[in-house]
C-alpha cells in the first residue's frame, strides 16, 4: 500500500467526521472559534498544528504528477502549511479573518463540502 492510499484513508476519515461535526455542531464550533481567536496561546498552537500537518503531508506526498487523489493531497498539504505559517506570522490578520468567517452560513457550507470530500477520499482510499 503506498503513502497516497494511506493518506487518502486518514484524511477521508478526518474530513468526513470533521465535516459532519461542523454541520451538526455549528453553534458549538462558532463558540470554539471565538475562544480560539480570543486566546493567543490557542491560536499559536492551532497555527503550529496546521504547519506541522502540512509539512508531514508534503514530506509524504509532494506529487504534482498524474492522479487526482495524489494531487489533491499535495494541495491540501501545501494549503495547510501556508495556513499554519500565516497564523503564526500574522495572528492579528488571522483573528480578523476568522471573525468574518464565523458569521453567516460559511461554516455550514464549508462543513458540507469537507464532508463530501471526506466521503470521496474514503471511497478512493478503501474501495478503489
Amino acid at each position: 500500500m503506498n503513502s497516497t492510499v494511506i493518506l487518502a484513508q486518514i484524511l477521508g476519515i478526518l474530513f468526513a467526521v470533521l465535516g459532519i461535526s461542523v454541520v451538526i455542531n455549528k453553534k458549538n464550533l462558532a463558540r470554539a472559534i471565538e475562544e480560539i481567536i480570543q486566546n493567543q496561546g490557542f491560536l499559536w498552537f492551532f497555527g503550529f498544528i496546521m504547519l506541522t500537518m502540512g509539512a508531514v503531508l508534503i514530506a509524504l506526498n509532494n506529487a504534482w504528477g498524474p492522479g487526482l487523489v495524489r494531487l489533491f493531497i499535495t494541495i491540501v498539504g501545501w494549503l495547510s502549511l501556508l495556513k499554519g505559517a500565516f497564523i503564526l506570522i500574522f495572528p492579528s490578520s488571522t483573528v480578523s479573518l476568522y471573525r468574518k468567517v464565523n458569521k453567516g452560513g460559511i461554516l455550514l457550507l464549508g462543513g458540507l463540502i469537507v464532508f463530501v470530500i471526506g466521503l470521496l477520499l474514503l471511497y478512493k482510499g478503501f474501495i478503489m
